[in-house]
C-alpha cells in the first residue's frame, strides 16, 4: 500500500490572504505524511514568495525524500508551476507539454519505487503529477491526452493533480478509458468548497482510504489517498 496525495498550494497564499507564508505551506504539505506527492502552483525564487524554492522547502521537511519541478511559466523575477516530492526512488522522468491555448501545462511522469517499510520493498508504480487548464474543454483534452500517453509505461498507475474539472467530466473520461477516478467531498475553495476538482486517478490499484484534510493555507484543500496494487503490474500497450 502507498500512501499519495496532491494539493494545489497557490505559492503559500491563502485564501482572502494578502501575503503567501511558505512556511504554513510547507508544513501542511509535510503533515500530509504521503510517499508520493503532487504540488500545483509553486514559486520558485519568486519576488512575491520572498525569493523561496517552495519545492525544496517541502522536499526538505519530508525525510527522505526527492523532488523534481516542472516550470510552466516565469513570474516575478523566478519560476513557478508544479512539483513531485516522493519517499524513496524516482527513475526514468518525463516531463511531458500538454497541448491547449493559454497558459502552458505539464506533467510529470515518472516510474516510483517508494520507500521500505519495516525492512519490506513495495512495488514501483508510474505516478503523473500534472495541473490542467482552467478552461474546461481544454482541460478534457488534456486529460485524454495525458491518460492516452500514459499507455506506454508500466502499470499500476496513479495520476495525481488539479484537473480544473468537475465529477461528470472526470468520471465520463476515466470510464471511456479504463481509469478508476477517486471520489472525494468537495476541494474548492477551500473556506468552503463546492466542487471536487483536485484528483487521484487509477489503474491497476483500489482505493483503501481516502480523506480531504481542513485546512486553509490555499485556496483548495488537499486529497489523500491510500492505494495498493491488485493483480499482476500492466505491460505497456504495443499499439
Amino acid at each position: 500500500m502507498i500512501r499519495v496525495a496532491t494539493f494545489n498550494v497557490r505559492h503559500g497564499l491563502a485564501e482572502g490572504g494578502r501575503v503567501p507564508d511558505p512556511s504554513a505551506t510547507t508544513a501542511v504539505a509535510a503533515a500530509l505524511g504521503a510517499d508520493v506527492l503532487a504540488l500545483q502552483e509553486l514559486d520558485v525564487h519568486t519576488t512575491r514568495s520572498g525569493g523561496t524554492d517552495q519545492l525544496a522547502l517541502v522536499r526538505d521537511a519530508v525525510p527522505g525524500s526527492v523532488a523534481r519541478f516542472a516550470r510552466t511559466v516565469e513570474v516575478d523575477g523566478g519560476d513557478y508551476g508544479i512539483g513531485l516530492v516522493v519517499r524513496g526512488a524516482v527513475d526514468d522522468v518525463e516531463d511531458v507539454l500538454l497541448s491547449g491555448p493559454g497558459e502552458p501545462r505539464r506533467a510529470i511522469v515518472a516510474r516510483v519505487e517508494p520507500v521500505a517499510v519495516d525492512g519490506v520493498d513495495r512495488p514501483p508504480c508510474t505516478v503523473a503529477a500534472t495541473h490542467l487548464q482552467n478552461d474546461r474543454r481544454v482541460a478534457r483534452s488534456q486529460l485524454v491526452e495525458l491518460l492516452g500517453r500514459l499507455d506506454s509505461r508500466p502499470g499500476p498507475t496513479v495520476v495525481l493533480g488539479d484537473m480544473n474539472l468537475p465529477p461528470f467530466v472526470v468520471d465520463g473520461v476515466c470510464s471511456e478509458l479504463g481509469w478508476d477516478a477517486v471520489a472525494t467531498p468537495a476541494t474548492f475553495p477551500a473556506r468552503s468548497p463546492r466542487v471536487q476538482i483536485d484528483w487521484v486517478l487509477t489503474r491497476g490499484f483500489e482505493l483503501v482510504a481516502v480523506v480531504v484534510p481542513d485546512v486553509r493555507v490555499s485556496d483548495h484543500r488537499p486529497v489523500v489517498a491510500e492505494i495498493r496494487p491488485v493483480g499482476p503490474s500492466r505491460v505497456p500497450s504495443s499499439g
